[in-house]
């Protein structure tokens, strides 16, 4: 499957690295999209990166899943900035998988999108999400088309479990085992 990860700078180094690390390694093909208008982003611990393309450049109907990871850039930049909102809005309007971590989920439950949705998210984000159910002691949560995730420290769970519904258990059972270097 292809995925499309959306970042700005200030993201989480970890809630964007480790979840791309593991789809990697599971041979899903993945383009980290630049939403500042330059490639060149900067994370949360000031490490500078290179992304693959600019947001604009790309087709998104490509894409088979949207990954936003969180940091303090997603209130501070990602929330005031409409092609987010659309990019959201459109992998849900044509039934693609919304995945998002930390902070993150809020851009999805902010625009509505998580009403009657079991998710998780950093505690205080649930705060600006409409409706839903927030799952406070789950890592990581799966449900319909939204896979959503609580922190850094989840971050592999998280990742797997996007594995898991793209997929099947024993898919992500496979990849665990690997990653565990039991295969």
């Amino acid at each position: 499957m292809k995925g499309l990860v959306i970042v700005g700078d200030y993201f989480e180094d970890v809630e964007m690295i480790a979840p791309v690390d593991v789809w990697k390694r599971h041979k899903e093909e993945i383009t980290i999209a630049s939403v500042m208008h330059r490639k060149e982003v900067i994370s949360a611990r000031g490490i500078k990166m290179e992304t693959n393309a600019l947001l604009e450049e790309l087709n998104l109907n490509e894409y088979d899943f949207l990954f936003v990871p969180g940091g303090p850039g997603v209130s501070k930049i990602l929330v005031n900035l409409k092609e987010v909102s659309d990019t959201i809005n459109y992998f849900t309007n044509n039934s693609k998988t919304v995945c998002a971590i930390c902070a993150a989920p809020m851009l999805i439950g902010r625009l509505g999108l998580l009403k009657d949705k079991n998710y998780t998210a950093f505690p205080g984000y649930d705060k600006q999400i409409i409706g839903g159910n927030y799952m406070r002691d789950k890592g990581a949560v799966s449900d319909g088309k939204f896979i959503t995730g609580k922190s850094m420290y989840y971050s592999i769970e998280f990742a797997l479990l996007v594995i898991e519904t793209l997929y099947d258990k024993n898919e992500k059972e496979q990849l665990l085992l690997s990653l565990q270097g039991e295969n």
